[in-house]
Parts: C-alpha cells; sequence; structure tokens
C-alpha cells in the first residue's frame, strides 16, 4: 500500500519560468514566504506599511528588494501575496485596493483562519482570489494548502501550485473551502483534547507535549493518521472509537487560553504562556523555540 499523498491536481513538480512575485506585510510569515520564492528564481519584492521593516528584510534575503509604495510593489507582479495581519477589516481594504491597482495578478492570501470566498467581496475579477495557507516558520515548512473559492479559476489555483512545487513545498489543493482548511482543523482538534486533559489533571503540559513528540507524532510524519488506521486495522480503530468517541471534549472555547490572554501571557512573544514562565527568562524560551525549527 502506498502512503503517499494524494496528488491535489495532475502538474507534475517540474520547472516553471521565473514569476514577478510580491509580498505584503514583512512579518515573520511575509519574510519567510518571501525567502521561499526568492530561493526558487522569482523575482520577489515585498512591501510593509512599516518601511524600516520591509528594508531589513530585503537587506537579509539575497533576491528580496523593498518597495517603498503599495503601487509600486504590486503594479507589475503577476502573483501577490497577501501576509498581513489577521484581521478581516484590514485584510478586505487591502485587498480591494491591490485588486484595483492590478487587475490580472493571482492574489494569494496567507490567512490561516478566512475562507477565500470571504476575501473576494470588492476585488476586481474575484476568480483570481485564492489562499496560498503557509505554515510558520514558512521556509521550513514543507506544507502549502491551496484553498481555492467557488468561482476561482482552477487554471490560476494550479498555477499557484506549480509555483510552490517548483519552490520545494508540498502544495496541497483542497477540493473546496472549510473554516481552518484541514491542517488547522487538526490542529485545533488535538489542542482541544490537549487542554481538557491537562485542565483534568490528567497529565501536565511538558508531559503531554512529550507523548506526542515521541508517539503520535512520528507515527504521523511517516504515514498520516487514515495510513495508521489502516495499519492498525479499522475493526480496531472502530472499537477504539466507539469506545473514545463520547467522552472527547467538545468545548467551544478554550478557558485556559482566554485567561492566559486576559492576563498578557502569549507565550514565545512575551515569554510567559502555557508553559511556567519561572523555568526561562523570555530570550532563551524564544531562542529554544526558533531552534526547534532550525533557525
Amino acid at each position: 500500500m502506498s502512503t503517499t499523498p494524494e496528488p491535489p491536481t495532475s502538474l507534475p513538480a517540474t520547472e516553471v519560468a521565473p514569476t514577478c512575485i510580491c509580498v505584503l506585510g514583512a512579518g515573520i510569515m511575509g519574510a519567510g514566504i518571501a525567502d521561499v520564492f526568492a530561493r526558487a528564481g522569482h523575482a520577489v519584492t515585498v512591501f510593509d506599511a512599516d518601511r524600516e521593516r520591509a528594508e531589513v528584510v530585503a537587506e537579509q534575503l539575497p533576491g528580496v528588494a523593498a518597495a517603498d509604495s503599495i503601487e509600486a510593489a504590486v503594479r507589475d507582479v503577476e502573483v501577490i501575496v497577501e501576509a498581513v495581519t489577521e484581521n478581516l477589516a484590514i485584510k478586505e481594504p487591502l485587498l480591494r485596493q491591490i485588486g484595483e491597482l492590478n487587475p490580472t495578478a493571482i492574489i494569494a492570501s496567507n490567512t490561516s483562519t478566512y475562507q477565500p470566498s470571504e476575501l473576494q467581496p470588492g476585488v476586481p475579477n474575484p476568480g483570481r482570489v485564492l489562499v496560498a495557507h503557509f505554515f510558520n516558520p514558512a521556509e521550513v515548512v514543507p506544507l502549502v494548502e491551496v484553498v481555492p473559492a467557488p468561482d476561482t479559476d482552477p487554471a490560476l489555483a494550479d498555477r499557484v501550485v506549480a509555483l510552490l512545487r517548483h519552490a520545494g513545498k508540498v502544495a496541497v489543493l483542497l477540493r473546496r473551502e472549510s473554516v481552518g482548511f484541514v491542517a488547522n482543523r487538526l490542529q485545533a482538534a488535538l489542542v482541544r483534547e490537549a487542554l481538557h486533559l491537562v485542565d483534568e489533571g490528567v497529565v501536565g503540559v511538558a508531559a503531554l507535549d512529550a507523548i506526542v513528540t515521541s508517539g503520535i507524532g512520528p507515527r504521523w510524519a511517516l504515514a498520516g493518521p487514515m495510513a495508521i488506521a489502516d495499519m492498525g486495522g479499522l475493526d480496531t480503530w472502530a472499537a477504539v472509537t466507539a469506545r473514545i468517541f463520547p467522552t472527547l471534549d467538545d468545548a467551544q472555547r478554550a478557558p485556559r487560553l482566554d485567561a492566559l490572554v486576559a492576563q498578557d501571557k502569549l507565550g514565545s512573544k512575551n515569554g510567559a504562556g502555557l508553559y511556567d514562565p519561572a523555568d526561562h527568562d523570555v530570550a532563551t524560551y524564544q531562542r529554544e523555540l526558533r531552534e526547534l525549527f532550525g533557525r
């Protein structure tokens, strides 16, 4: 039995022509995305409302240039990747603006939550809007979910998949849009149960992470949950799920996360979060998390 992921399109992972690409947003994700495309030989421009931040990214990444205005950034490019703050009130007017400035470019949002159909209103030629969901750190994690809206031009979605594959990414084209797409839905389901087990006193935070990284993580990295179920036997899994499913958490919110955010404990952003801040200083904690991904 092959455990190779189902090919999302018929496109082979072959060479593609150099493409002019603009990345809007020079934060962690925008910088990583710019690096991915620049390393693949494309002409990459980055723009950020914080001009200095865009210039720093351009100085650090070979093959990336900083634009001094959004007009200059998007005017003559073929693909625009939007990687700004995860806020629809910010994304909507920006997408409308860039759609008017460049009426033909593919517009790919790096949103992790909004469906492409939510991003299309007001954009001229909305059939060129889709989602290209990279994962942090974008230059390290192979997966990119390509999510079309119901009326996204299939040929444009295929072109984005080809660009990503050429850049060395595992580009998976979803069959239709869904809130949170696929990877984040799977992560959310696991995180909900993880938080529940910690709150119920079954396991501690560090021990829970050890269970994932030393158990199900390596198994899923090799085969994925569907292949693992087949390997274990579906009669066994039917029995296991029949017993466990009724006991799984079905909370609509995550009280532990809400409480930590209310206390301004945001994890690696400021050093305090699910892990006890007494165990580390902020700089050490941030460095250790970066090193997990070889950064």
